[in-house]
C-alpha cells in the first residue's frame, strides 16, 4: 500500500464542474420563468419595469446556457 505524500491527491478548491452545474441551474430558472410569467416576482417586476420583466427570462436562460457551455464539465464515474 503506497502512502500519498504532499502535493498528491485531489486538487483543492471548488469541485470540478460546479460552475457548469450552476450555469445549468440558472438556465433552468430562466426557462421556468419564461413558462410561468404569472410568478409573483415577475408580476411585480412587470409593474415596475415592464421591459425588464419581458427580457429577464430569456437573458437568464441565455447567460446560464453560456456559463454551462463554457465551463469545465463535471467529472462523473467512480472514484478510486
Amino acid at each position: 500500500m503506497k502512502m500519498k505524500g504532499r502535493g498528491e491527491g485531489p486538487p483543492q478548491g471548488p469541485p470540478q464542474g460546479a460552475q457548469a452545474l450552476l450555469g445549468a441551474a440558472i438556465a433552468i430558472l430562466g426557462a421556468l420563468a419564461t413558462v410561468q410569467p404569472t410568478h409573483a416576482v415577475l408580476v411585480a417586476l412587470s409593474e415596475a419595469v415592464p421591459q425588464l420583466a419581458v427580457a429577464l427570462p430569456p437573458v437568464l436562460t441565455a447567460c446560464g446556457a453560456l456559463l454551462a457551455a463554457l465551463s469545465e464539465p463535471p467529472r462523473v464515474g467512480r472514484r478510486e
